[in-house]
């Protein structure tokens, strides 16, 4: 089972913060996904702004379930603090890639308007029998 959680302890991630030069005004957070022995199989790193969350690195393990509910939780996150937009500095072409693929963006855009928009097409992708 895939879990999903906050990290408050950095220090394994201290090198990662410190190469993609975010602003002591963007406090970074972090969120691990587990496997079933705890291990961590992936992680991502974001921001909150007032307007929007920003997602600065993500590693998903090559595995696309962790790539989907590792953004999912991010943005779930967001929408619980009202916020609406989401930006992608993720510079590795390889994640940006399952990003598009997994129509969190479209058209090589970085970003996204409307997280809702996101989230509900997610409750439909459940509804599908196919998809059980």
């Amino acid at each position: 089972m895939l879990r999903i959680l906050e990290q408050k302890n950095f220090s394994a991630y201290q090198e990662i913060i410190k190469n993609l030069n975010i602003s002591e005004l963007n406090a970074p957070h972090l969120s691990e996904a587990l496997d079933d022995a705890d291990a961590v199989r992936g992680w991502i790193l974001y921001a909150y702004q007032p307007e929007k969350i920003i997602i600065y690195a993500l590693d998903d393990g090559k595995d696309w379930n962790y790539c989907d509910g590792l953004i999912r939780s991010v943005l779930f996150k967001a929408q619980l603090r009202g916020l609406e937009q989401a930006v992608f500095e993720i510079t590795n072409p390889e994640i940006l890639s399952r990003i598009e693929k997994l129509e969190f963006v479209k058209n090589n855009q970085k970003h996204i308007e409307n997280i809702s928009e996101i989230m509900e097409s997610c409750k439909k992708c459940k509804e599908n029998p196919t998809n059980t």
